[in-house]
């Protein structure tokens, strides 16, 4: 597979414990020979699991990724004995929109942040060890969320394991590992596509679930050059999209042209903009330059070029309309070398031009 080759979609890899998520994304690189690659979601080199790997234009979604709940499975150590009455209850109490604070090793500020937990499912407890499922807001720090809720069950516990289940749409199901990608792209070097067909995902599987607009053909090329999409420019909306939903844009032949915010919802859309679109997906047409066609020119000279007259009605700050009017002497340039005294405008002498 060359570097030529046009990949975008995503990969989701089974990361091991050890390497970092910078490390895989390197790899990638290197193996599929492209050079815009991404993860979405970093996992701490001691966390295994999903890694979804984003190629090509792919990456500029990773942001609406991050969007979407992660699950994570954890295995919380506590430092002291506890009751089931406690641990449950605790479970129950951190089901909820809790506040963290980000692990002194992490990559972003340490600043106070909200972070909604939606479930919390016991699985199984064997001594001390706790072992629990959880699905969170894409930034949640679990070493800190079993931090907290050991001091909230018994003296404090810590995280011991941790592995990412899904991460919004992409499972542990659609896993691959890396030398299942080098052995993909050999096999399709040499013709058999088929288990790189297996690992690979389309770029609109990530909307799979959500909202379409279908863009008529002659809006398209407005949206390539950063235009946000209004009425005129909708052929059918596929769903029912409310204020503030995100929404995939689709052209007619159902491929992906950006995604984007909803102003209005869809019972509302009238003569508006409908949506403030965050991605681009498509290159402008690049259509080429006429050069039949006369082309006005700056101050960068007129060699090469046509001249072409300007709006009749204006007139340059460096001439003067004499008080008669009329064709005949009406204009004269200024000249700073010229000071004689300024006859009626009838007997005005034209100064030559400079050649």
């Amino acid at each position: 597979m060359s570097a030529e080759d046009k990949i975008n979609g995503f990969i989701v890899i089974d990361k091991p414990k050890g390497p970092t998520s910078h490390q895989v994304d390197y790899w990638i690189r290197e193996i599929l020979g492209i050079r815009k690659v991404g993860h979405v979601g970093t996992l701490d080199p001691n966390a295994s699991g999903v890694l979804v790997m984003a190629l090509g234009n792919a990456v500029k979604l990773i942001d609406v990724a991050h969007e979407s709940p992660k699950e994570y499975v954890a295995v919380m150590k506590l430092h002291s004995e506890f009751s089931m009455e406690k641990l449950q209850a605790v479970f129950r109490d951190f089901t909820t929109e809790i506040y963290q604070i980000p692990p002194m090793r992490s990559a972003v500020a340490r600043n106070l942040r909200k972070r909604r937990i939606f479930e919390m499912e016991l699985l199984e407890v064997s001594g001390r060890n706790v072992l629990f499922r959880t699905k969170c807001e894409s930034g949640t720090y679990i070493r800190t969320l079993c931090t907290d809720m050991g001091y909230m069950i018994c003296f404090g516990g810590q995280m011991s394991e941790l592995r990412r289940t899904s991460t919004g749409p992409f499972t542990e199901s659609q896993c691959c590992t890396l030398q299942d990608v080098s052995d993909a792209v050999k096999l399709k070097e040499s013709g058999d596509s088929s288990m790189w067909s297996n690992i690979f995902i389309p770029i609109d599987y990530l909307f799979r679930s959500s909202p379409k607009i279908v863009v008529k053909n002659s809006a398209i090329d407005n949206i390539s050059h950063g235009s946000d999409l209004f009425p005129g420019g909708i052929k059918a909306v596929l769903g029912n999209p409310k204020r503030g939903d995100r929404v995939a844009l689709i052209s007619e032949k159902n491929q992906l042209l950006g995604t984007g915010i909803m102003l209005v919802s869809y019972e509302e859309i009238l003569d508006v903009k409908v949506v403030d679109l965050d991605r681009v997906l498509i290159e402008p047409s690049g259509a080429k330059k006429d050069e039949s066609k006369p082309q006005v020119v700056g101050s960068g000279g007129w060699k090469g070029k046509t001249r072409v007259q300007g709006h009749p009605g204006k007139v340059h700050t460096d001439f003067r309309r004499s008080k008669k009017g009329g064709n005949t002497g009406g204009f004269r340039r200024r000249d700073s070398r010229d000071s004689r005294p300024q006859g009626p405008p009838d007997k005005v002498r034209r100064v030559p031009r400079k050649k």
